[in-house]
């Protein structure tokens, strides 16, 4: 038995082993940054202080080490594993792929650590549905929900959805038995956050390009701009884009009679240049 921290409860790798070298450390005073390096093969204290600090990653070969090294067995040494190669990942790809299976390595019990945001993005249509609430009177009608989406979903996804929200804390049934949106914020934490929020961007831009094709022109607008401007210039229309975000936020707050729900993609980015 262990009195070292829950690796389950950890996003960052780097963090966990800070924080798990000092809770060893407490019973096993020779349990020091020098004697750590020894268990795993790395030359000093320095180099696993930078590892620790992030300078450093750890290598592949070395990952079942630390593990060992911090007393992990059976799920949390799989779950350590793919931990620290989602803290050490390059890609969105790469970092989606290793927080799938950490997720998978938890037990139930273990799956509430996981952020709501990050269930709540997993599909683009989690949000939607959250908003069609608002609209419509829903109890049990599952068909009428999914079909209410575009692209439709089955009336499976639409319960399972509701589920989620519920879950989360975003819906409740009222006094009619109607579930209806509550008032709760979710909000996006660190760790997690950066693949939860692309994820759901991912979606986004997907949605958009499939609408060119299925969404009646009178009924979408795509336009596209292509321009040549200086570091200064781009900058303000960041600052005009996020003012613009905020002034359609607060233009669908004070709607009293919405009949849709809308995606609105937004996008500024670099193509070419001499930078």
């Amino acid at each position: 038995m262990t009195d070292r921290p829950n690796v389950f409860t950890f996003f960052d790798a780097r963090r966990f082993l800070r924080e798990a070298q000092k809770a060893i450390k407490l019973r096993k005073r020779n349990f020091t940054l020098e004697h750590l390096g020894e268990l795993v093969g790395l030359k000093s204290k320095g180099h696993v202080s930078l590892v620790l600090q992030g300078s450093k990653n750890i290598p592949e070969e070395k990952i079942p080490l630390f593990a060992q090294a911090f007393e992990l067995e059976g799920r949390e040494a799989v779950f350590f594993g793919h931990l620290v190669r989602f803290t050490q990942a390059v890609t969105h790809r790469d970092r989606k792929i290793h927080l799938d299976r950490m997720v998978a390595c938890m037990r139930v019990a273990d799956r509430r650590l996981v952020p709501s945001q990050f269930a709540l993005c997993s599909a683009w249509y989690h949000p939607v549905v959250h908003e069609l609430l608002r609209m419509l009177d829903i109890k049990e009608d599952w068909e009428r929900l999914a079909g209410a989406l575009r692209p439709r979903i089955t009336a499976v996804q639409a319960h399972d959805s509701v589920a989620l929200l519920e879950e989360i804390g975003l819906v409740s049934r009222d006094s009619q038995g109607l579930w209806k949106p509550t008032d709760v914020v979710v909000t996006f934490g660190e760790g997690w956050k950066s693949v939860a929020v692309r994820e759901f961007q991912r979606h986004a831009i997907d949605l958009a390009q499939a609408a060119l094709e299925e969404v009646p022109a009178a009924e979408r607008d795509v336009s596209h701009l292509t321009l040549s401007i200086g570091e200064e210039s781009f900058r303000e229309l960041k600052e005009r884009l996020a003012l613009f975000r905020k002034e359609a936020l607060t233009l669908a707050r004070q709607e009293r009679h919405p009949d849709r729900v809308c995606m609105l993609n937004l996008s500024l980015f670099p193509v070419g240049g001499t930078r």
